[in-house]
């Protein structure tokens, strides 16, 4: 009960969750009123956990979660989705790497971003293949005066510097940080270290009245980067030794419409080392290149957007280089050499019926794939409708249906190698993920208070499971059919300019056909993060509660409920200066962040300090 006694102490206020209408990548022209979807955007100022990647500074929303093994890379889901179920933008650019956990955006330090936005739903419609849970859009931060800011942790000694400047169209920014394994509450080392290096560059100009031209680019360099795990370090050691990201994009914006060009190149290694029997090191290289283009108009007197997507991954190489200890043997095998195309388009338009708004689109893909002598190509149909209607300026409701797919990936398809989980491997003949899913949504704002309700459902086929073939080996296969299933709510209220209180609660449940309970459905939630105002400070709680996990997938284990806080306090100096301290795991609780079966406890409690200086 002590966790709840001293609650009372620790509420406080300001606002920090904020829901806007959709300003994801292909909404830059102010078409917010093309869609119904509530986006959730989430800036870096009021992130109170470790914040090591963009996806903690989202773990409170309901529809999000954590999942897959801890570390620098842990990945996360959407409403019981995860791994490649998840679009993950950054500055419009799709990120398609080949890690099983999923595409995360671990790679870039969060000190580079600007802001976060969560998609919740299907999303194919916009963004393609990979978009049924939904997609987290990050967009680069640009800075004007001069900055540097430096932080310093206990227990793992983690720091991060940064250093920026800029002017009106030009932006600089170098950032770097490092950590050495952690501790988690009983003392027992977790292996979690990383050192990584990053850049930011952004041009910006407007050539009239009308265009404006943009060019961004982010690079990433990490070292030494930990698989975290509950695997004994000693006995097999997971690694990522060198991991290479280059993010570029240019972008032509008119009073219309919107083209953007881009290249992600990625080049990275897995090391996993079995003490005294053999060492594999899996080398990882691609091009992620790919252009889009929108344009909203009137089609007979329909406000109407439509625009075509063209996303390729060339070079698609993966080689696997494996030492025998007990042998002396060294063998090289190329597991996959391939590429992925994928070209589409698609419609969408706006109209009424009564007081009803109605929003109406479909889309058109073909993808092809091949690896070596393997070859997959398919064309898909996705589409989604949405009404809302408002029965007065307090009570609004959205009702939602869509379609979306996944196409597998080339991992799914064809590797064929070790990884930091053992074994893997490809299956070719995997069909392509579908889902149909609804919501009903019902929000209501009286004053200085909000509160949203949501119940969703998705109904998968052809679902693709990774699955156990023994301890050491595991592959993919279709299941016939599955469905996800769940409630959120969100409340707010602002007490004062002083104080403000945001609650959110989440419960899910996923089955497959035969009963049997699906991976990475989240455990029922409960979050409470308070922020108070008091002039030249400010301090900002956050209080979770998660339930007990009884009910699980495959390759996961039962969690224990649990009750976890942390506490960040902000001291505005002057203009120019800020210091920050804060905590977390407050109460020292050992846990474990996720079910997954191989998930490491998390860190013991932590303390961090800052300081930030921005010339005015």
């Amino acid at each position: 009960m002590t966790p709840f006694a001293i609650l009372p102490l620790l509420l406080s206020g300001t606002e920090q969750i904020e829901q806007i209408e959709v300003r994801a990548a292909r909404d830059l022209l102010n078409s917010d009123n093309f869609n119904h979807a509530q986006a959730i955007f989430m800036s870096s100022e009021h992130v109170t956990s470790a914040n090591n990647t963009v996806a903690d500074w989202l773990t409170n929303m309901p529809s999000f979660s954590l999942n897959g093994q801890g570390g620098l890379y842990q990945s996360y889901s959407i409403r019981g989705l995860s791994r490649w179920r998840i679009r993950t933008n950054v500055n419009g650019i799709p990120i398609m790497t080949d890690r099983r956990a999923g595409n995360s955006a671990s790679f870039i330090d969060p000190a580079l971003v600007k802001n976060v936005s969560l998609l919740v739903g299907p999303s194919s419609l916009l963004y393609g293949s990979g978009a049924i849970a939904g997609v987290v859009s990050i967009e680069s931060e640009t800075y004007q005066p001069p900055t540097f800011s430096s932080t310093a942790t206990d227990s793992d000694q983690s720091y991060s510097l940064l250093a920026a400047n800029g002017n009106d169209k030009t932006s600089f920014a170098i950032s770097h940080r490092a950590a050495n394994e952690g501790k988690d509450a009983n003392g027992e080392t977790i292996y979690s270290a990383y050192e990584q290096s990053s850049i930011g560059l952004n041009y910006k100009t407007q050539l009239n009245q009308q265009y404006e031209f943009k060019v961004r680019w982010l690079g990433s360099l990490s070292n030494d980067v930990q698989k975290s795990s509950s695997d004994d370090f000693s006995k097999k050691a997971s690694i990522y030794p060198n991991d290479i990201h280059s993010l570029a994009d240019i972008s032509l914006t008119g009073l219309t419409w919107h083209l953007n060009i881009f290249n992600h190149y990625q080049n990275w290694d897995s090391k996993v080392t079995r003490n005294e029997k053999r060492e594999n090191l899996t080398s990882y290289q691609s091009h992620t290149l790919g252009s889009s283009f929108y344009k909203e108009s009137m089609l007979a007197s329909i406000p109407t957007r439509f625009g075509f997507d063209w996303v390729s991954r060339s070079g698609v190489k993966i080689t696997d280089k494996e030492t025998d200890f007990l042998n002396d043997e060294i063998s090289n095998n190329t597991l996959i050499d391939g590429h992925y195309h994928n070209l589409g388009t698609y419609i969408q338009g706006k109209f009424s019926i009564q007081d009803i708004e109605l929003n109406l689109g479909t889309r058109y893909d073909l993808i092809e794939t091949k690896n070596l002598t393997h070859s997959k190509d398919e064309q898909h149909i996705s589409g989604n409708l949405s009404a809302r209607y408002p029965f007065n300026s307090q009570h609004t409701s959205t009702f939602t249906v869509g379609s979306a797919f996944r196409f597998p990936t080339l991992t799914e398809l064809y590797f064929n190698g070790v990884t930091p989980r053992g074994n893997t491997l490809g299956n070719k003949n995997l069909k392509t993920e579908q889902s149909f899913s609804y919501e009903l949504t019902h929000k209501i704002k009286i004053n200085n208070y909000t509160l949203q309700g949501s119940y969703f459902r998705t109904n998968l086929s052809d679902y693709i499971e990774r699955v156990r073939i023994n301890d050491n080996t595991r592959t993919y296969i279709n299941l016939d059919e599955a469905t996800i299933s769940g409630f959120e709510l969100s409340a707010s209220i602002a007490v004062s300019k002083m104080l403000s209180h945001s609650l959110t609660y989440s419960t899910q449940n996923g089955e497959d056909q035969s009963g049997n309970h699906l991976s990475d459905i989240s455990p029922s939630k409960l979050s409470l993060v308070s922020n108070m105002n008091l002039g030249d400070y400010e301090v900002i709680t956050d209080i979770f509660y998660r339930s007990e996990h009884k009910e699980f997938g495959s390759g996961e284990s039962a969690l224990p409920s649990l009750v976890s806080a942390n506490i960040k306090a902000n001291w505005f100096i002057n203009e120019e200066l800020t210091g920050t301290i804060g905590v977390t795991n407050l109460f020292n609780k050992l846990y474990k962040t996720t079910a997954d079966e191989d998930a490491p406890y998390a860190n013991e409690r932590r303390i961090k300090i800052g300081i930030k200086w921005q010339r005015i």
